[in-house]
């Protein structure tokens, strides 16, 4: 019962007048919650927090007791985010005012100490905006002070050096504090301490470099232009990324990672490959966090196709996939952190992803691998980020061709992933659905099997889907069904979804569905007259005409303005009988003409295929030869001038160039006729 009974007292006695009775309180308080989780908690309980705050605002508190106080803020602010966020609100500020030049030494560094306790968390660091300005010119003086002293050299300086730059680190975790950071001058004072020798200020100056520049392409830019002792920063960096201590090489690299990401590495491409090779390196080492090396691997590969080749060879792809059957074969083995293991199976599969996303070397490594078999099993896993991982890394991988043929055929992966697009988590739905898209094209060997498994019902039920990324791939996947598909297809495609639906999604959806359904209104019109016929008969000439009005209005977006203008040359080289109602709706035929000029030559290049099958056709519909049907419109609308000035042109693409000559050669035609 004392037991219980000892904690109330001592926060009754944090209460007290007597400042000797205070100080023991907190003394006590201090050495029963320091390493202990459970007294921490128990204290927590007890409101200490409010307490422990209120001494520290108080103008007229004792050194001692701020110390002991301040030393119990630090304790506490390891016990979890939500503790650390009530300290924050109320101790934030009298602690940042014990770090004022002329205060006790001890205070001093307690404060140091519970303030990097405090913005050990996202919620905490993000909370500090009105504080952070006040904080960074204090750590600065830190750092600056230090280094002009001959004492840097002694473990006690650098160890408060060491502190001040992890705040700082701490505290850019927003783009105006980076900026803040960065303009006062703090690239400048920090290179330097990358080479005095100590691994662990080295280390905090790398995570504070890191923090500083990433996703920030003016600061990154910037800080590449630094030199020290006349050596760029970029330089500095790849040489600690070949050090011999991992947690250096680990820091190192992330730091060249976030410069390779904003492209600042153009003028140190070698650096790059430095990073690469270390952060290869400590995948198989085991001596720092693994999930960190995955996921810096992962992003430094972002987007860029050297990079990811120079990944592949150094062995990355077989590394990761061999993390993979590691983490496979301790599955059912007791003391394995299996959340661990979650947590790096999707990383892997993300990081393999990224590098498989341009390159066919480096997809074709990774199959050879035996990746498609990871995959697969990967699909069935328990965890929904695992399965949208690994839908990732199949998405990229079944973009070869030569590999869609072969191996994914036989790896069984269609079922489990069409299993995952009928119904699973929003996150996973739309993976799969990205998945599914590249492997219904006509090249696809298991694009029959899809078929039969009912894949256009599942489509049309997606249609239906809330998130608009699921919409648009279900129709995007429509879209490769339709290409050099059977007239059967077609039509079941056509009376599953409904022309008048994909018309009305053309016109009012998403700016990324409408691109799609456009995309699909097309293929569905393309290669025969089928599909022309069904449009035709199911919306109506003047809701066809109408629909096209829409698609190809001056705001259109470019993407829907060249599927509009193919579905109108599809529609207009088929039958004389369907061309003739886009030329009748003037309106029409001049948003086509109009668009011949655009400057996308994409739209441009769609205009003139109209522009040359409307022209094509000829009065008598069994004649080679003979009087131009649609010529006099085309005349009245200014097109064969238009065309003679595109052509003028000097700096016309040769592929709008082509088509110019084309189109005007039936003008040719039709005058010496």
């Amino acid at each position: 019962m004392a037991s219980t009974q000892q904690p109330v007292q001592h926060i009754e006695q944090l209460q007290s007048a007597n400042p000797v009775e205070v100080y023991g309180a907190l003394r006590t308080i201090k050495n029963a919650i320091i390493g202990s989780n459970a007294k921490k908690a128990v204290y927590y309980r007890l409101q200490i927090v409010p307490h422990v705050s209120a001494l520290l605002a108080m103008d007229d508190t004792d050194v001692q007791i701020r110390i002991q106080a301040t030393t119990i803020v630090s304790s506490l602010a390891h016990k979890g985010e939500e503790i650390a966020q009530q300290l924050a609100e109320g101790a934030m500020a009298p602690l940042i005012s014990q770090l004022v030049p002329g205060t006790d030494t001890e205070l001093m560094e307690a404060s140091e100490r519970a303030l990097n306790a405090l913005l050990g968390y996202t919620a905490t660091q993000t909370g500090v905006d009105e504080q952070a300005p006040l904080m960074i010119p204090y750590l600065l003086d830190i750092i600056s002070e230090a280094r002009s002293s001959a004492q840097i050299y002694e473990m006690r300086v650098h160890a408060r050096v060491e502190l001040a730059v992890l705040l700082l680190e701490k505290l850019c975790v927003t783009e105006a504090r980076q900026f803040m950071v960065a303009n006062t001058g703090v690239m400048d004072l920090l290179v330097p301490l990358l080479q005095r020798g100590y691994a662990r200020l080295q280390v905090a100056t790398l995570r504070a470099f890191a923090a500083l520049s990433y996703e920030n392409m003016e600061i990154s830019r910037a800080l590449a232009t630094v030199t020290h002792d006349g050596r760029q920063f970029p330089v500095v960096v790849a040489d600690l990324a070949r050090h011999r201590d991992a947690d250096i090489r680990l820091h190192a690299s992330l730091c060249l990672a976030n410069l390779s990401r904003m492209r600042a590495l153009n003028e140190a491409r070698s650096a790059q490959g430095v990073a690469v090779t270390a952060l290869v390196g400590l995948l198989r080492g085991g001596e720092v966090a693994r999930l960190r090396v995955i996921e810096a691997l992962g992003y430094m590969c972002h987007e860029d196709a050297e990079i990811q080749m120079a990944a592949k060879n150094a062995g990355a792809v077989g590394d990761l996939i061999a993390i993979l059957a590691e983490i496979e074969g301790q599955a059912g083995e007791d003391f394995v952190d299996h959340a661990r293991s979650v947590r790096e199976t999707r990383a892997v599969f993300l990081t393999l992803g990224t590098i498989v996303s341009a390159g066919e070397e480096c997809r074709v490594r990774a199959v050879e691998s035996q990746v498609l078999a990871h995959v697969v099993r990967a699909l069935g896993h328990a965890d929904d980020g695992v399965k949208a991982a690994a839908c990732l890394c199949a998405q990229y991988i079944v973009r070869s061709v030569p590999i869609c043929r072969t191996h994914v055929p036989e790896s069984g992966l269609l079922r489990p992933l069409l299993a995952l697009v009928r119904g699973s988590a929003a996150e996973v739905q739309a993976k799969a659905t990205a998945a599914l898209i590249n492997l219904l094209p006509d090249f696809s060997p298991l694009r029959a099997e899809a078929l039969k498994e009912g894949v256009v019902d599942v489509l049309v039920r997606l249609l239906d889907s809330p998130h608009v990324i699921i919409r648009r791939n279900a129709l995007w996947s429509m879209r490769n069904l339709l290409v050099g598909t059977d007239d059967d297809t077609r039509r079941q495609i056509v009376d599953r979804v409904g022309v008048e639906r994909l018309g009305a999604l053309a016109r009012g959806g998403e700016p990324m569905e409408r691109e799609q359904a456009a995309g699909v209104l097309q293929n569905i019109t393309a290669e025969n007259d089928v599909g022309t016929r069904v449009v035709f008969e199911r919306l109506g000439a003047e809701q066809v005409v109408r629909l096209l009005r829409e698609l190809l209005a001056p705001e259109a977006d470019v993407p829907v303005a060249v599927h509009a203008l193919y579905l109108a040359n599809n529609i207009a080289v088929r039958s004389a009988e369907h061309c003739a109602h886009l030329v009748q709706d003037r309106e029409l035929l001049r948003a086509i003409v109009g668009h011949a000029a655009s400057g996308e030559s994409e739209v441009a290049i769609g205009a003139l295929w109209c522009i040359n099958s409307i022209a094509s056709h000829r009065a008598d519909a069994d004649a080679d030869a003979g009087e131009p049907r649609f010529m006099a419109a085309l005349e009245e609308e200014g097109v064969q001038p238009m065309l003679e000035m595109l052509l003028g042109d000097s700096g016309l693409c040769l592929g709008v160039r082509d088509r110019v000559k084309s189109c005007l050669d039936y003008f040719a035609a039709a005058d010496d006729a």
